[in-house]
C-alpha cells in the first residue's frame, strides 16, 4: 500500500492521538509537553486520497540510564483503529521517521511502550530496558521502556 509520509505541525497530528490513545477524554488529553518546541518533530502518514492514517512525534529528550550524544524519545504513536495491524502503516511510518531523525544526528530513539505494542517495537529493532521494569503512566496504563540506538555500530 502507498503511503506519503510528511512532517507535520503539533495541531495535525492531535486529532487521530485523541482518538486512538485517549479515547473518551477531551482533546486536550493528547497534547503533549513539548509539542511547540522547535525540536520537537511530528510525523504523519496519509494515502495518496488524502486521509491520515498515523501519526508520530519526537521530542528531544534523554534517558538518563541510556547514553547518546541525541536522544529523541518516540511519542504519539497512533494508527487509525480500521487500519490497525493492516497494510503496514505504523511500521513504515516509524522506519522512515527515523531515518529522518539519524540523518539529523539523533542517535537514540527510546519510548514508553504500552504493553500491547511492545511486540510492534520489538520487530522494529527496538530493545526491551528491563532495569526500567513496568511504569505505569496515568491515564494510559503500564509501559515498559523500549530503545534502539540509530547509529549502526552500537546496540
Amino acid at each position: 500500500m502507498t503511503l506519503i509520509i510528511s512532517i507535520v505541525n503539533a495541531e495535525a497530528v492531535i486529532p487521530l492521538r485523541s482518538q486512538v490513545l485517549r479515547p473518551g477524554l477531551p482533546e486536550a488529553a493528547a497534547r503533549y509537553d513539548g509539542d511547540e518546541e522547535r525540536t520537537t518533530w511530528h510525523f504523519a502518514a496519509y494515502f495518496p486520497n488524502g486521509e491520515q492514517v498515523g501519526v508520530v512525534s519526537y521530542f528531544l529528550e534523554p534517558y538518563e540510564s541510556l547514553p547518546a550524544g541525541c536522544a529523541y524519545r518516540l511519542r504519539g504513536m497512533a494508527t487509525a483503529p480500521s487500519y490497525q495491524r493492516r497494510y503496514g502503516i505504523g511500521r513504515q511510518l516509524v522506519r522512515e521517521s527515523l531515518e529522518f531523525l539519524e540523518k539529523r544526528g539523533a542517535d537514540l530513539v527510546w519510548c514508553y511502550a504500552r504493553l500491547s505494542a511492545v511486540g510492534f517495537y520489538e520487530k522494529l529493532g527496538f530493545h526491551h530496558w528491563a532495569p526500567a521494569g513496568v511504569v505505569e503512566i496515568p491515564p494510559a496504563g503500564p509501559h515498559e521502556v523500549w530503545y534502539k540506538y540509530l547509529d549502526r555500530g552500537r546496540r
